[in-house]
């Protein structure tokens, strides 16, 4: 028995050496794993505390430091920020599906629907159907283009609006609010054939004000995100706002519906009317009922699309604009070429079409380099890493959070020369040309890949409009020098309103 004993002990010895052997091999080589370098942490903040005010900024400074390849703990959130053209095209293109998934967030759950819309949605079967029915249905070249008298016709109304706002060229204009005007006008007709500056969603400026709450919401940093323990304190009350617009946002987007569904009892009065995109899910819908598909059309899947075309596609075009305005009025010499170009083409006798765009090289580059230096989005929207993998000389763990600091890479100064100087002419001529839906990594304003922006076609269309007959229809001046700071949100919007004052360039019909 004593020897049974002795050999149990032995052998129970020898398992927990094994085991032990085991384990610290695996550790090991878990150790060689190496992470991309970082700051240290703190406990609790993790690296929280790095970011401040501008977090795209403060992330490009650190990456000067540490490389273009940052690992940081947000909270109890393992990060990584990309700041070079060839990392982003390792994480975009090269291991696009394992970072095709995004994290989940506040903005998700409480506004979106937990997760139903196209931009927030988790990445699988799901998001596959929901992308498809935009990108097939709804987005399309031909369904872009056959919104174009849409878009001709609200920006004359912009420009007949600053005309009259200026005192009819006595007074200065806030540029924002009626570029913001504009967009939000074109995006509400493309889904629904009308606006809603005046609906009896509650009177007034509700409308204005839900997208505007909605928007900021949408940029704003919630901590809950990343210290989950605290989520239940809400302590920025981001949660108690976010359920409160979607509250409102719910309400109107039924409102919109209900519309329609009335609506399509009655027949079009005109046989080639341009049906909007409500209708056309709506459409989708009761075939679905008739034919069973994969993915049944809701009610939620609809106002999910309406919420994210109002997020995606009002306030990142009119932010671009009135960056490019900025720019071009900062530098004077820019604005002169840009009008020869376009009078060279249009004259002034009327005003530009949509068909004119293509004709203007210089002024498609000055819409890059607003790009280039304002990105839409600074820190794209998050990835998220549905695996551990090796990325170059690095490893990123599994449910790893990443962010492609676009904005860092537009200032690069061994990418770009003389990266902070505002020059259109860097993309003339044929070697220079930089594509900028998702080809070129080192230019990606709607990011690239399977969660690249399926609205580009449609952002371009009326960016590249609304900055012509800006440019076209009015001389501009502005006050002493335009000041260029900005503020950190979803996108990164002018910290003071553009002011400036227009001048009739062509005769008063054109304007009024």
């Amino acid at each position: 028995m004593e020897w049974m004993g002795e050999g149990v002990t032995i052998s129970l010895l020898g398992a927990a050496i094994i085991i032990w052997i085991i384990v610290y091999v695996q550790s090991s080589s878990r150790s060689l794993r190496l992470l991309p370098p970082g700051p240290r942490p703190w406990p609790v903040l993790g690296n929280l505390h790095l970011l401040g005010n501008l977090p795209h900024q403060a992330l490009a400074a650190l990456a000067k430091k540490y490389g273009p390849i940052l690992f940081l703990r947000l909270g109890s959130v393992h990060t990584v920020v990309v700041s070079s053209p060839a990392m982003a095209k390792d994480f975009l293109k090269t291991h696009d599906l394992v970072f095709a998934n995004r994290p989940n967030c506040s903005l998700g759950k409480y506004l979106c629907y937990d997760h139903k819309d196209v931009a927030y949605c988790a990445y699988g079967a799901y998001w596959r159907q929901m992308r498809k029915l935009c990108t097939v249905e709804l987005l399309t070249a031909k369904r872009v283009d056959s919104f174009r008298s849409v878009r001709e016709e609200e920006a004359s109304a912009m420009i007949h609006s600053i005309w009259e706002q200026s005192g009819q060229g006595l007074n200065c204009v806030d540029l924002k609010k009626n570029l913001s005007c504009l967009t939000r006008n074109i995006t509400c007709r493309m889904f629904s054939s009308r606006t809603y500056s005046d609906d009896d969603l509650g009177g007034g400026h509700v409308f204005k004000e839900m997208v505007d709450e909605m928007f900021t919401l949408a940029g704003a940093f919630c901590i809950n995100d990343y210290i989950p323990w605290l989520s239940c304190l809400d302590l920025q009350g981001i949660r108690r706002r976010l359920q409160a617009v979607h509250k409102i946002y719910d309400a109107f987007a039924e409102k919109v519906i209900e519309e329609h569904v009335k609506g399509r009892k009655k027949p079009y009065q005109v046989e080639d009317q341009v049906k909007d995109m409500v209708d056309v899910l709506l459409d989708m819908a009761e075939l679905d009922t008739q034919t069973p598909t994969e993915m049944q059309i809701t009610r939620v899947h609809i106002k999910a699309i309406i919420l994210d075309m109002l997020n995606a596609g009002i306030e990142t075009s009119s932010t671009t604009v009135e960056w490019a305005m900025s720019e071009v009025l900062g530098n004077p010499h820019i604005l002169v070429r840009a009008q020869q170009e376009i009078e060279s083409v249009v004259g002034r006798d009327r005003k530009v079409k949509e068909d004119d765009v293509a004709s203007f090289d210089y002024l498609r580059c000055i819409v890059k380099e607003t790009f280039r230096l304002h990105p839409p989005f600074p820190l794209l929207i998050p990835h998220e890493s549905m695996e551990g993998c090796n990325v170059g000389d690095y490893y990123v763990p599994p449910k790893t959070r990443v962010f492609i600091n676009v904005w860092a890479m537009g200032r690069d100064g061994s990418i770009w020369e003389d990266p902070y100087e505002f020059n259109p002419e860097r993309f003339m001529g044929k070697g220079n040309s930089k594509d900028v839906r998702g080809q070129d990594f080192d230019l990606l304003p709607f990011g690239t890949g399977r969660r690249g922006c399926p609205g580009i076609l449609m952002g371009l269309s009326v960016v590249e409009l609304a900055l012509a007959q800006l440019l076209h229809c009015f001389h501009w001046s502005v006050e002493g020098k335009v000041n260029m700071d900005e503020i950190f949100g979803l996108t990164v919007p002018r910290k003071f309103p553009l002011l400036a004052r227009p001048a009739s360039k062509l005769p008063f019909q054109y304007l009024i």
